[in-house]
C-alpha cells in the first residue's frame, strides 16, 4: 500500500498543484486588454462591469421598453429591416443583455454546483479517513481517492472570455481558495500518514482487503 500512496500523492499534488497556478494566472496575471477595447459599444462595456443579475436586469428592462416603444411606432416594421444599419442597434442590444443573463446565470448555477460537489467530495476524505483507521484501509483508502477527485474535478480551471465579469471573477476565486485548501488537506494527510508510520517503527505492508 505504501507505493499506491505514493503514486495517488504525487498525482494529486501534480493536478491540484497546476490547476492552483493557472487559477493565480487567471486571476491576477493574465492579461485581459486589447487594442480593440476602444472600439467596443457601450452595452459590452456594460456586461463587462455588472456585477450581478440586478445591474443585468436593470440594462435588460430598458433595452426591452425601447424595443418595445420603436415596434409600436413602426407597426409596418418588417423582420428583413431587424437587420438593417439604422434598426439592427436596438435589437442586438436586447439579444446581447439576454445572453449575457444566461451566462450569468449559468456561471451562478456553476458556483452553486462548486460548493456542494465540493462539500460532498471532503465528507467522503473524512469518511474514508475514519474507515481507514477504524475498520479496512482499503476501504479508507477508496473513499479518499473518490473525495479528492471530486474535489480536484470541480476547482479544475476556467478561461476568461467576454461577458459579465463580476460573477466569474467570484467563481474563479472561490476555485482559488478551494484548490489551495484541497491541497493544503493532501498535504497533511500525506504528513500525518508519514509521522503514524514513522512512529510505529514499522513499513507500511500490503495488508489484505
Amino acid at each position: 500500500m505504501r507505493g499506491l500512496k505514493i503514486t495517488l500523492f504525487i498525482l494529486g499534488m501534480l493536478l491540484l498543484g497546476t490547476q492552483t497556478f493557472r487559477h493565480v494566472y487567471v486571476k491576477w496575471i493574465e492579461p485581459t486588454g486589447s487594442a480593440l477595447d476602444a472600439y467596443r459599444e457601450e452595452v459590452d462595456e456594460d456586461i463587462a462591469a455588472s456585477q450581478d443579475l440586478d445591474e443585468l436586469l436593470v440594462l435588460y428592462e430598458k433595452a426591452r421598453e425601447a424595443r418595445k416603444e420603436f415596434e409600436d411606432s413602426h407597426p409596418d416594421f418588417t423582420p428583413e429591416q431587424r437587420y438593417s444599419q439604422k434598426t439592427r442597434v436596438i435589437f442586438e442590444k436586447e439579444q446581447k443583455l439576454e445572453h449575457a443573463i444566461r451566462q450569468l446565470e449559468a456561471q451562478s448555477k456553476s458556483l452553486f454546483d462548486l460548493h456542494f460537489y465540493w462539500i460532498c467530495g471532503l465528507l467522503s476524505v473524512v469518511l474514508g479517513l475514519l474507515a481507514y483507521c477504524r475498520i479496512n484501509r482499503w476501504l479508507g483508502m477508496a473513499g479518499m481517492i473518490t473525495g479528492f477527485t471530486e474535489m480536484a474535478f470541480w476547482t479544475s480551471p476556467l478561461w476568461r472570455s467576454g461577458g459579465p465579469q463580476g460573477e466569474f471573477d467570484k467563481l474563479l476565486t472561490t476555485k482559488l481558495v478551494l484548490s489551495l485548501t484541497t491541497l493544503a488537506l493532501l498535504i497533511g494527510i500525506w504528513l500525518q500518514s508519514n509521522r503514524d508510520v514513522q512512529g510505529t517503527g514499522e513499513p507500511d505492508s500490503s495488508e489484505s482487503v
